[in-house]
């Protein structure tokens, strides 16, 4: 009787363990918290001082094994300042290595325009005719620490 009587107690206890793991799994996992970011913030301006109001900014990450995570993005605004979108409204971007994409979009012209999405656009041409825009080959670099990165300047030609 005694054998038994440790048994259950035993097989009580060790259902009890994957059942609090199973728990706690179904928690984190319904909680769709994502990686953590840190400040993410710079200046896209030309060479010669202007800044580039409207330029479109995506971060690519580099390192193979981030190659598919969400791209941090930003659209400049009047003195050039953009602030990096990565899950949620300027939440910045993760620490890492990235690679730098920035399409400029010049003024509307009265020309019918090609659009990726099939409606026709309100912008013309990349005023930096396609030099920053090729995320296979980006000339632009940059390594965003855990403390994150406030003070990025980007200087384009433009």
């Amino acid at each position: 009787m005694r054998g038994n009587l440790y048994s259950r107690k035993r097989t009580g206890r060790l259902c009890a363990v994957p059942a609090a793991a199973l728990l706690l799994l179904s928690f984190t996992a319904c909680t769709g918290s994502n990686p953590s970011v840190v400040a993410a913030s710079g200046l896209v301006k030309t060479k010669d001082g202007r800044p580039c109001e409207g330029a479109f900014i995506v971060f690519h990450p580099q390192e193979k094994e981030r190659i598919n995570d969400p791209k941090p993005v930003a659209t400049a605004d009047a003195m050039g300042k953009f602030v990096l979108t990565t899950f949620a409204s300027q939440d910045g971007a993760r620490p890492g290595e990235y690679g730098i994409t920035v399409v400029w979009p010049g003024a509307a012209s009265s020309e019918s325009q090609f659009s990726l999405s099939g409606e026709s656009g309100n912008s013309g041409p990349d005023q930096l005719k396609g030099q920053y825009g090729d995320p296979r080959s980006p000339v632009l670099h940059f390594t965003i620490p855990d403390s994150g990165a406030t003070d990025m300047i980007f200087e384009v030609d433009g």
